[in-house]
C-alpha cells in the first residue's frame, strides 16, 4: 500500500493529525450534550409538537459519533502499524533497534507531531542533522524492506 517509509510516516502524520481533530470533536459534541434539554430540541414557535424530534437529535448524534469513532480506530491502525515499524512488535526490534535515536525522532515529528525544532532539542541535536539522519534511517528502512525493519534484522546488521 505504501511504496516507501517516507509515504508510509507521512500517511501516519495525516493520521495522527485526524485523530486529534477528532479527539477535538467528540469532546465538542459531549459539551454540547451536556446541557441538552427537550426544549434544545424543540421550535421556538411551537405549532404542533413532533415527539420524534428529540428522538431524531439524539440519534444523528449517536451516528455522528460513530462515524468519527470509526474514522479515528483507522487513524490508530495506522499509526499502530508506524509504530511496529519503528519498534518492533511488542516494542523489540523495529528501526530502533538497526539505528537508535534516529527511529525516536521519527516518531517524535511524525506521529507526535512536533517541529523538527522541537526534536532536535530533544535528540540534542541540531535540526538539520536531526533530519539528514531520519532521511538515512527512512532510506535503510525502504532498503532492508518493512518486513525485516519490523523485526529488527536486515542489511544494518551487516
Amino acid at each position: 500500500m505504501y511504496g516507501s517509509a517516507r509515504e508510509l510516516f507521512g500517511a501516519a502524520m495525516e493520521a495522527a493529525r485526524d485523530a486529534e481533530r477528532i479527539s477535538r470533536q467528540l469532546e465538542a459534541l459531549d459539551e454540547g450534550s451536556d446541557g441538552l434539554t427537550a426544549g434544545d430540541f424543540e421550535p421556538r414557535v411551537r405549532r404542533t409538537s413532533d415527539p420524534g424530534r428529540m428522538a431524531s437529535m439524539v440519534a444523528r448524534r449517536i451516528e455522528q459519533r460513530a462515524r468519527l469513532e470509526e474514522r479515528q480506530d483507522e487513524d490508530y491502525r495506522l499509526i499502530d502499524r508506524a509504530c511496529e515499524l519503528l519498534y518492533g512488535p511488542d516494542n523489540h526490534g523495529g528501526l530502533y533497534s538497526l539505528v537508535g535515536w534516529p527511529a525516536d525522532a521519527i516518531y517524535h515529528h511524525y506521529l507526535a507531531l512536533r517541529t523538527w525544532e522541537e526534536v532536535g532539542r530533544i535528540m540534542a541535536y541540531h535540526p538539520r542533522y536531526v533530519k539528514e539522519r531520519v532521511a538515512w534511517a527512512m532510506d535503510l528502512a525502504d532498503a532492508n524492506g518493512e518486513m525485516w525493519t519490523r523485526l529488527g534484522q536486515g542489511m544494518a546488521e551487516a
